[in-house]
């Protein structure tokens, strides 16, 4: 298997494949989380404007206002009847950002991660608690199943750019950037970007 250049990356590479196999998608086929999320117990539930009506104006203001630029998605740790859990996505958003968004909380249904924790002061929400390895190998894997390597590599090595890529894979020139970092492909894709 032709992994990586980073230690973490090549560690997340084969979940991810697990992921896009799960899928029934090839290596450089174009993953749809959409169509993924239910094959991991996930019921991908838009935040329109009938959900979103039933919050008081303030509540409304808090979550899509100020406070929409903190959180991106999240799943509901209580389970439905069938075992299912509804992930709900920031309608604020770009589907870029969703797609993102959604295969993070997609590889955390798939590795069986502890859902975090609302800590409450009285009878306000204070914070959630936060499992930095966890979040960080759910997003790694999560990119590397939107980006897989063989496919993102030979992208790079063609020299094609970060906007292109981001094009090609319908997401945005942040996880590219994130994915061409994290799998140590920096020096490459600056040499291939000077050599175009």
């Amino acid at each position: 298997m032709f992994l990586p250049f980073s230690h973490r990356a090549k560690s997340w590479e084969p979940k991810a494949l697990e992921l896009r196999r799960l899928d029934g998608i090839g290596s450089s086929d174009l993953l749809n989380p959409w169509s993924l999320a239910p094959k991991v117990g996930l019921m991908v539930v838009d935040a329109d404007d009938q959900l979103l009506q039933s919050l008081d104006d303030e509540q409304r203001l808090q979550l899509l206002g100020a406070g929409g630029r903190k959180w991106s998605g999240g799943v509901l740790p209580i389970p439905l009847p069938d075992g299912s859990r509804i992930c709900i996505l920031n309608p604020t958003h770009t589907r870029e950002r969703h797609k993102s968004t959604l295969m993070e909380e997609i590889a955390h249904a798939h590795l069986a991660h502890e859902p975090t924790k609302l800590i409450f002061n009285g009878d306000s929400l204070r914070a959630r608690d936060f499992n930095k390895a966890q979040e960080e190998e759910a997003y790694g894997i999560g990119a590397a199943a939107i980006l897989p390597w063989q496919s993102f590599f030979q992208r790079v090595n063609e020299g094609k750019t970060r906007v292109e890529i981001a094009k090609e894979y319908e997401v945005s020139e942040e996880l590219v950037r994130y994915r061409i970092q994290i799998c140590g492909a920096h020096r490459l894709y600056q040499a291939r970007q000077r050599a175009a």
